[in-house]
């Protein structure tokens, strides 16, 4: 059985190919700007390169996933959690 790829955005596939990733940190969800970090860090950039407003609306991102994950909102009724 082939495993389901990762979906991205026609536009992180522009930025990907275009060798740039400009990312609107108000509006990106947490998906999209992990693949967008993953990206930029797997073709050489180093974590220091990172800014930090994008790290911290990372970490807001990652809390509000976490809250919604406690309170099993986001669980469908047919998947379990591993």
């Amino acid at each position: 059985m082939n495993k389901p790829s990762m979906k991205k955005t026609k536009k992180i596939k522009q930025l990907e190919q275009a060798g740039e990733i400009e990312v609107d940190i108000n509006n990106i969800d947490l998906e999209e700007l992990l693949i967008a970090l993953g990206g930029v860090l797997f073709a050489g950039a180093d974590i220091q390169e990172i800014d930090a407003p994008l790290l911290s609306r990372l970490e807001d991102l990652i809390k509000a996933e976490l809250i919604l994950r406690e309170n099993s909102m986001n669980m469908p009724t047919d998947e379990t959690l591993h």
